[in-house]
């Protein structure tokens, strides 16, 4: 049974706060699918990710939409793909789609912004409240399982996609936890099926798995706008199969990136 998100106050919500947290987005049988395959693409070598270095082979695999067709499904499932084209517009498009194994002891990195600070702000100058902070990037994470605050769910600053820049030590406590012009840590807890969505210069990472057997899988699916370039290695030299060009309807056409002309050709 197909869920319906009330986008316009969910965009207010994700301007304010530079996230959002909905639960029961997948049904059951859809997560059990998605899990099949991660687990499966989890349980033999990867060379990709081997080549990343550290432990990247353990808890990373990339380019999942090769992995079967619940995963291409999954690029325009609906209505979780209408807010992100509420907010990247109708020509964003995926630009990664890797999926996380998390074990015990293991957490993803510590507190920061993705890639860049895109908009930095000089220290002692407001951003105007009628300003929204523009977002280029919008990541997904899909629990693939009940995420509780022991296994380690993805955490959030509130507000921070505002701030204009990395967080910096004297944001952090005594416990190591940042926060933001009186904003706390949000801790992203959720069944299965839960999707949590972020501005990517939102001040956030993957909390440690505190468990002692218990392994988090996420399926990540981070989007951009149109000139936003996709990641899907080696890159430049990657070729998309075919088979998933076929299967695909026009709209995902669009969202694994095969726009019309535009203003560079």
């Amino acid at each position: 049974m197909s869920i319906t998100l009330d986008i316009p106050n969910l965009l207010e919500q994700f301007d304010a706060e530079g996230f959002l947290v909905l639960p029961g987005v997948l049904p059951k049988e859809f997560v059990a699918e998605l899990l099949e395959g991660v687990q499966r693409f989890f349980s033999i070598p990867n060379a990709d990710a081997k080549m990343y270095g550290g432990d990247m082979e353990q808890i990373w695999r990339p380019r999942m939409f090769e992995q079967g067709e619940a995963f291409e499904r999954l690029i325009d499932y609906s209505p979780v793909i209408d807010l992100v084209e509420a907010v990247l517009g109708k020509d964003c498009h995926i630009i990664a789609n890797s999926a996380l194994r998390t074990g015990p002891g293991q957490g993803i990195s510590g507190w920061h912004v993705d890639e860049a600070v895109r908009f930095p702000r000089p220290k002692g100058v407001p951003l105007d409240p009628r300003i929204s902070a523009p977002c280029l990037v919008l990541n997904l994470n899909y629990y693939l399982c009940d995420v509780d605050e022991e296994l380690g769910p993805t955490e959030f600053v509130p507000t921070s996609h505002r701030s204009g820049r990395q967080p910096e030590a004297a944001d952090f406590d005594a416990n190591g936890e940042p926060s933001y012009e009186g904003h706390q840590v949000f801790r992203g807890v959720g069944p299965a099926g839960t999707v949590v969505l972020w501005n990517d210069q939102t001040w956030h990472h993957g909390a440690k798995n505190r468990s002692k057997d218990r392994i988090r899988w996420v399926q990540q699916a981070p989007y951009g706008r149109r000139y936003i370039s996709q990641r899907f290695y080696p890159f430049i030299n990657y070729h998309m199969p075919e088979e998933i060009l076929e299967r695909a309807n026009p709209r995902r056409k669009g969202l694994l990136g095969l726009h019309g002309i535009g203003a560079y050709g």
